[in-house]
Formats: C-alpha cells, structure tokens, sequence
C-alpha cells in the first residue's frame, strides 16, 4: 500500500477517471429521463459513488500483491458463484445469477470477470515457457473453464461468453502456438456451419433470439419485438436526436429494458446519431488509454492485466450496441458504467483501479 504523495497525484490517469465519469454521469441522466422506475437513478448514483471509492481505494494498493492474492479472488468468487444455486440464489428474467445475502443483492458473475482476469494473469505471469507449452494451456483452460461453466449453468449465457473475450486476448498475448489457434478457428467456424440447420428448427428462447437476428422470417414476433423497437428508437434519434426526455420508444415502455441492457437505445434517441458517436467514442478513449497502460506496464503481470480488463470492456461494449442496433442477439450484456446495476459498475471500477495501479507504478521496479 502507498500513501497519497506528489508523485501520486501527477501519475495518475486523470484522463481515464475523467472519461469514465463522463459515462457514468451520462447513464444517470439517460435513466432519470426514461424513468421505468421511480428512484432508480438514485440508486445508480450510489452505486456509482462506492464505484469511485473502490477505484481509489484500489489505486492505493500495488496491483503486483493484489495478484499474488488472485488465486484468493478467484476462490472467493467461485464460492459466490455456487451460492447462486442455493436457497440464497434468485431468479431474474429467466436468469439465476442473482445472490442474496440479507440487505445486499449483487451479480457474483460480474464480480468472477474481474477475480478471473486477475487469476489469469498471476499463472500467465509465472509462466517463462514462450509458446505456452500444453499443460500450461491446460491448467489456463480449466481455470477460464470452471467459472465460464458456473455462469453458464445459471443461464446467463451473456456474461459466459464475456470470460471468451478476456481469455482469448490472453491467451494470444501469451504466446499461444497458432496452429493451435487456427486449429481452434476451423473447430468453431465448423460447429458454427454444423449448428446453422439444427438452429433453424429449434424453438428454444436462445434459438428463437439468434433467428430473431439473423434469420427473422424463422422467429415468432414475440422474440423480434424488442429488437425492433430499439432498432425503430435508434432510427427516429435521426443526426441530432429529440433532446433530453423527448424518447418515445422509451418513456412509454416500447422498450423493455430500457434502463439496463437497452439504455444506449434510449440515448440514441435523444440525442441521436450525434450523440451515440460522442459515447462510443468515450468507450474508445477508455480502452486505448487502457491498452497504453498495458503496454507501458514494466511487469508481465500488469501487462496481462490489464489487456484482460481491456478485452473485456470491448466485449461489453460491441455486444450490448450490437444487440441494440441489430446486429447481435439479446443475450443480457450491460453497457459498463452506463447501464444500470451497481455490482456491474462497481466491478468495471474495480477493474479500472488496477489499471491505474498499472500505470502508477509503471517506474518501480
């Protein structure tokens, strides 16, 4: 742990903390103007306040002993993970992935990204081998594999697909062998043509929100609705948008989850094509000044670090936008710091904390 000196205050990624209040302080507004609730944005305020706080806090502490700590993070996490199935665990919009423990409800998944990235890079960092030789893929491959399952058997398939993201950009910088990576490709790319007949005549709610996207003559109407609706939202922003309050397609409940998975829908159609621009491109600021950090990092640790953390927001980010514009299927993904949900913006703040580690310690050897 550091105390606060000169030396504190000038390395500090300013620029980074700037950006993400920026979004932060715009998902507030854009859930206040939609309103599906009274007092939600009350509530995301203070979520974002203890996101803040754990972002400091977090900056404070070397991130080289918050990863020798990681195989701890990751227990913790898989612990809260199994949680989830006992009577402690509720059911959300079809999803188990909600845990109660008294006053306080929160996500364990959303926690896991970051305790995961966090084990990742602790094994990676230790690993000299360049390739990575077979058992350490192995042991990389059971450690994304066991939370990445748990996720999954709480049918929040979203959030398991996320811990791809991070795995695979890991991995790759690691130094993976690419004819295993090609060999990986062609595996997927062979499932996925495989699946495509079978997909077609499935009528699960997974399958019917794949058709929905990319085959909606196949889907029943049902399943397209939402996305139409924050396709017809984004469309009547037009260049400039309607202004503050002035959604529609918001305000009066066309679009379900409009305050969560679907609140960049709503900013769209405010503030319109100019406006979902300016927020993608703050999305863009945040990960470059991440990669920098990643790539002026001394250590293999924070390296992996926060290339994982990186990755991650990506995902978050293309898929959530891609699911509003029709490009991706609905699948549950939170627009970090934007969308509402205190555990998704705590955990996004954690992540960034450690990346401002990163960068402060960037000269200490």
């Amino acid at each position: 742990m550091i105390g606060i000196n000169r030396r504190y205050a000038t390395d500090f990624d300013w620029a980074l903390l700037i950006a993400a209040l920026m979004i932060a302080a715009f998902g507030v507004l854009e859930i206040s103007s939609a309103e599906p609730a009274p007092g939600l944005w009350r509530r995301q305020v203070v979520g974002v306040a203890i996101g803040v706080v754990v972002l400091f806090v977090t900056t404070m502490f070397d991130y080289r002993r918050i990863v020798n700590l990681a195989p701890y993070f990751y227990g913790v996490s898989l612990t809260l993970l199994a949680l989830v199935f006992t009577p402690l665990g509720r059911e959300v919009n079809g999803n188990r992935n909600w845990l109660y423990l008294g006053a306080f409800r929160f996500q364990p998944s959303e926690l896991a990204k970051i305790c995961t990235i966090l084990f990742l890079a602790w094994y990676l960092s230790g690993a000299r081998k360049r390739p990575l030789d077979l058992r350490s893929t192995l042991i990389l491959a059971v450690a994304w594999a066991v939370p990445t399952g748990l996720v999954f058997l709480e049918n929040d398939t979203g959030s398991a697909l996320s811990f791809g993201s991070f795995f695979a950009a890991m991995l790759l910088l690691s130094g993976i062998r690419w004819r295993w990576v090609l060999l990986a490709l062609a595996g997927l790319a062979t499932a996925i043509i495989l699946a495509i007949p079978a997909l077609k005549e499935c009528k699960s709610y997974k399958c019917e929100r794949i058709k929905a996207v990319y085959w909606p003559d196949l889907a029943e109407k049902r399943f397209r609705y939402q996305n139409e609706q924050a396709e017809i939202a984004v469309g009547s922003g037009g260049i400039f948008g309607k202004g503050l309050r002035g959604s529609t397609q918001g305000t009066l409940g066309f679009v379900p989850e409009v305050h969560n998975d679907f609140i960049f829908a709503v900013a769209s159609e405010e503030w319109g094509f100019f406006g979902g621009i300016l927020s993608l491109a703050a999305y863009l600021f945040i990960i470059f000044r991440l990669l920098m950090i990643a790539r002026r990092s001394r250590e293999r640790a924070g390296l992996f670090l926060v290339t994982g953390i990186a990755a991650l927001m990506l995902y978050h980010v293309a898929v959530n936008v891609g699911m509003v514009v029709r490009l991706m299927p609905i699948m549950g993904i939170p627009l970090p710091l934007m969308s509402f949900g205190s555990t998704s913006v705590v955990a996004t703040c954690f992540g960034l904390g450690l990346a401002i580690s990163v960068r402060l310690r960037r000269f200490v050897n």
